[in-house]
């Protein structure tokens, strides 16, 4: 893996340099460990599988523009995800295969060397915000949630090309972070001096760049202060709350970035900590952390989802298990934790996921599914145990990384037409290659089950 590769450079003794991430032999790992499995396909219509077929010259080629300083990317595709009625699709920019490699290594080198930009886990925030709440003055503490509006599109390039030149990482690299944010998306047209494009590797990491130094001066200011990408929270006293929303404004303003007027439901308002707040997903009181009610629905509409798809075609009680049982535990798949329960394993109102497990049941009895086999549904209740104390050693929740032939073939069985014959006849890159569509199909389906956290 990767981060194999990773270790074995960090052996040498010498200290890894921007140019490192770019050298062939580690574009090659870093294929295969973080691309692989995207199936997406860019404006030159190059397919994953076509562009592995020519890995090792297409590796050498990012190498050798990347050092020449020649390295130029195509226009991204567009896609466009409907966000309601009354507010515009947000744009999503699909790179090629080649720019996607090139994007991820230097998402590695922006991670590497200005480690403020992989910023703290949904889960770490959380917890920090929970031990505030706990330790805050309930009566006369109030929260402050700020949501700055069209955060990526409002980035200012120049303050971008400066933050970049702050942290010293080379002319290749700031030059290429700069190609990648002003590189057009969609249609014709002269690029924009604003904007980081979302769906990029890199786009995270450079989002979190610009706001480093606005980090630094709240934390220095000695500020209860707390942030995730564009969703911004303190603790303050009641009678201090309309100065700071002001002087936070002007800050954020300075950096090109606008916030929501104060009374927004959900973006810019004031409340008092006794009252809980909803971040990140959760609701989180001064008694308890639980799952925010919109995230919380949406499990339902998606358990049912999928049992009125088994209700409704042929019964394929394989699918339907395989399908059901990942919606409820989640997996682990490239090292990575995937799915509803997983991100929401702060909770602790289990009372909340026991509701859930009741609701799987008669759900699946009004379907019609077979009383023998209940015993072989997941619960969420077990899930969340698992994951909280026991992920290591869990056999419980799927790690699909550790999954052999023989597992990979029962599930290529359950989710699609092949016989089990037929799949034992396979060789073992044709097994390898179906199980990675599934897995990454049915992983993008987790991702959206969490939906929209802000």
């Amino acid at each position: 893996m990767q981060e194999d590769f990773f270790s074995v450079l960090a052996a040498t003794g010498k200290p890894l340099t921007q140019d490192d991430h770019f050298r062939a032999s580690y574009l090659l790992e870093l294929f295969r460990s973080k691309i692989a499995r995207s199936k997406a396909t860019g404006k030159d219509g190059v397919r994953i599988t076509r562009f592995q077929d020519k890995l090792v010259e297409e590796a050498a080629l990012i190498e050798k523009r990347f050092l020449s300083r020649s390295y130029r990317f195509t226009t991204f595709k567009e896609r466009l995800i409907l966000r309601g009625p009354d507010r515009a699709p947000r744009q999503i920019s699909i790179p090629t295969v080649r720019d996607r490699l090139a994007l991820r290594a230097l998402c590695q080198v922006v991670h590497l060397f200005v480690p403020e930009t992989r910023g703290a886990s949904p889960h770490a925030l959380v917890k920090k915000v929970v031990e505030a709440v706990q330790s805050a003055d309930h009566g006369s503490k109030v929260f402050v949630r700020i949501d700055v509006k069209d955060f990526f599109p409002s980035v200012t390039h120049p303050i971008l090309a400066r933050e970049l030149r702050r942290f010293d990482l080379g002319q290749n690299v700031s030059e290429l972070c700069m190609a990648a944010v002003k590189t057009r998306t969609g249609g014709s047209g002269e690029p924009s001096s604003r904007g980081i494009p979302q769906g990029l590797s890199v786009s995270g990491a450079l989002a979190a760049l610009y706001m480093v130094k606005f980090d630094e001066s709240q934390v220095a200011e000695g500020r209860t202060y707390f942030r995730y990408v564009d969703d911004i929270l303190y603790i303050c006293e009641k009678d201090e709350a309309d100065d700071l929303l002001k002087t936070v404004a002007r800050k954020l303003k300075a950096r090109g970035l606008l916030i929501h007027p104060k009374g927004v439901a959900g973006k810019t308002e004031v409340s008092p900590v006794a009252d809980g707040i909803d971040f990140l997903g959760y609701k989180i009181c001064i008694e308890n952390v639980s799952i925010r009610k919109s995230s919380y629905n949406r499990m339902f509409k998606n358990i049912l989802k999928v049992i009125t798809n088994y209700k409704y075609s042929k019964k394929d009680i394989g699918k339907l298990l395989f399908r059901l049982n990942i919606k409820i535990t989640g997996c682990i798949v490239d090292h990575g934790r995937r799915g509803w329960m997983m991100f929401f394993s702060y909770t602790d109102d289990v009372s909340q996921l026991a509701f859930l497990d009741r609701f799987v049941v008669d759900q699946l009895k009004r379907a019609g599914f077979p009383k023998n086999r209940m015993g072989d549904v997941k619960k969420f209740v077990k899930s969340y145990h698992e994951i909280r104390f026991n992920l290591k050693n869990t056999k419980y929740i799927p790690n699909f990384d550790e999954y052999d032939l023989d597992q990979k073939g029962k599930i290529i069985v359950d989710m699609t037409s092949h016989s089990a014959e037929e799949v034992a006849g396979w060789d073992v890159e044709a097994i390898e290659r179906e199980f990675s569509n599934i897995i990454s199909r049915e992983v993008q389906d987790l991702e959206r089950d969490v939906g929209n956290i802000s």
